[in-house]
């Protein structure tokens, strides 16, 4: 699994999450993107598209799920492999 967190208080852009999506695929992982202040709309369109999950991380630091990528992810696990 490849994890990114962005800790900025500006929302996460396109640019971010593809770079990040690119990554996994490079090291054949799983991505996982982790946000502060959220995702623009763009960026979260992209990440839907990818089915990349996308969390959004509260002020005590505990990750929320912010699309079904996501969802599935906390239900489900990890895909083996």
């Amino acid at each position: 699994m490849v994890a990114q967190v962005d800790p900025t208080t500006r929302p996460t852009g396109l640019r971010d999450i593809e770079c990040l999506w690119l990554n996994g695929l490079h090291k054949s992982a799983m991505s996982v993107f982790f946000s502060l202040a959220g995702y623009g709309r763009d960026a979260r369109a992209r990440a839907d598209a990818l089915r990349l999950p996308l969390f959004i991380m509260d002020l005590t630091g505990t990750p929320q799920p912010v699309n079904d990528p996501a969802d599935v992810l906390i239900r489900m696990g990890p895909p083996d492999g």
